[in-house]
């Protein structure tokens, strides 16, 4: 059986609906990433997933913002996505880590694609 293009783009739109990604977590693990991840090794924070954007066929991108004052003192070294029950969609863990002072915001986004 063959996905049409039509029906990745369905996919994508349907990652808003009942497995809706809510939030995004950052953390301080620094474990290599397994597919069997079933959370972030060390979380710090979530924020919730402000924007989504379904404008390109075939893919969803997903926004979390963090203010200043939100992560000072903050150590990054691992983000992942999360659903409305808190299980983990993906985990990325950074080769580096980085800290935040409190002048710096964060923006992560994340851009899921769907293939043929």
């Amino acid at each position: 059986m063959g996905i049409t293009t039509t029906g990745m783009s369905i996919i994508a739109a349907n990652l808003t609906g009942s497995a809706l990604p809510t939030h995004i977590a950052i953390g301080l693990g620094s474990t290599a990433y397994a597919s069997g991840n079933t959370a972030l090794v060390s979380e710090s924070d979530r924020n919730q997933i402000n924007i989504y954007d379904l404008s390109t066929a075939k893919q969803v991108t997903m926004i979390s913002n963090w203010a200043p004052s939100e992560i000072s003192g903050t150590i990054l070294k691992e983000f992942g996505t999360m659903t409305t029950g808190s299980a983990m969609l993906n985990r990325e863990v950074l080769t580096g880590s980085m800290v935040f002072t409190g002048e710096q915001e964060l923006q992560i986004q994340q851009t899921i694609k769907f293939f043929i």
